[in-house]
């Protein structure tokens, strides 16, 4: 079994299981005036170690945070019990992936994972209880106030963040504040309550040489804001590979490959696109479309919509992904997990 890479303390908290799996709800909120838009803002980081890779989603209404998530990403041995795998391992992106290895998300596998802390680094609670104390105590602070309280504290874990005890309690808050000023925006809606629930799941919209995670910011049962990335293996010399891609996370990737970041490569891939399929317009500018048309709406809208249309391309003005109803499909499978 895979090794944690550094030595962990944790916290208990219910695991989560399966997949696809709704993030845990943020249980804090702050005041927003309702004029302001939800907006989610994502990026790829390496708050722990060298062998994994975070996605981490916040949300904001104006200068405040109103959600925020981190996911984990590792592989681990085939041969472990328990394990779901991130999606289309059993077909093409799984077989590009040596060692006997299966990309696994942290949060999708929290009572494996947290039984390997357990075992390797003597921790005697899960993870995930950890990651909901970190992710809470963000919600409803700035930037700035977040940045202040890293700079007065050096281990903001049990004094500071009551019931978080990772290690790298710092290096997540770090994250999230990363993530609030340099992360990929996509822009929702305005609501009239500051009360969002993040949700995400991993799903296979486009193929089976990638995979996808897809987020919604939900405001009761209405999507405020949505955002799909995809990661796939693709030539090292053209694309800029996932945090920790160059340490030991990467030692288990196919040769001259790298696991990249669709949204944050788009220029290459949109090039990929154009040159391999003919492509007439960007990857990004397509995925906005979609998000943006699924805005506003809930799941049970968009559910009556796919049922209506064969082709999607038809009624998401600026789409021209063939597999437009599959990502719509997937924003639908995130509302309602």
């Amino acid at each position: 079994m895979n090794g944690l890479g550094q030595k962990m303390v944790t916290v208990a908290a219910v695991a989560l299981m399966g997949s696809p799996v709704a993030l845990l709800a943020n249980a804090q909120h702050t005041k927003a005036a309702s004029s302001d838009p939800v907006v989610l803002r994502q990026l790829d980081t390496a708050p722990h170690g060298k062998q994994a890779f975070a996605v981490t989603t916040v949300a904001l209404q104006g200068n405040k945070i109103v959600a925020a998530h981190i996911d984990e990403f590792q592989f681990m041995k085939k041969s472990t019990t328990g394990i779901t795998p991130v999606p289309n391992s059993n077909a093409a992106f799984g077989k590009a992936v040596t060692g006997k290895q299966v990309l696994i998300s942290k949060n999708n596998n929290d009572k494996v994972y947290s039984k390997l802390m357990k075992d390797e680094a003597k921790a005697t609670k899960t993870r995930s209880a950890s990651m909901t104390a970190i992710e809470n105590y963000t919600v409803g602070k700035t930037v700035k106030q977040l940045k202040a309280s890293l700079a007065a504290n050096k281990k903001l874990q049990n004094k500071v963040i009551s019931g978080a005890t990772l290690a790298d309690t710092n290096n997540y808050v770090k994250s999230v504040v990363n993530t609030a000023t340099k992360g990929y925006v996509t822009k929702g809606i305005s609501v009239a309550s500051d009360k969002i629930e993040l949700k995400q799941i991993e799903a296979a919209p486009h193929g089976d040489k990638s995979f996808a995670v897809t987020t919604v910011a939900m405001s009761g049962t209405k999507i405020a804001a949505a955002t799909i990335d995809e990661f796939q293996f693709v030539a090292k010399k053209d694309f800029k590979g996932v945090p920790n891609s160059n340490q030991d996370f990467g030692k288990y990737y196919p040769k001259g490959k790298v696991l990249a970041s669709k949204q944050a490569n788009d220029a290459a891939y949109s090039k990929m696109m154009k040159d391999e399929a003919g492509a007439t317009q960007t990857r990004s500018r397509s995925v906005d479309a979609i998000t943006n048309y699924t805005t506003g709406k809930t799941a049970t809208d968009l559910k009556n919509q796919l049922n209506a249309h064969d082709k999607m391309t038809d009624v998401v003005s600026g789409a021209t992904l063939e597999d437009t109803n599959g990502y719509i499909q997937s924003i639908i499978d995130a509302a309602n997990s």
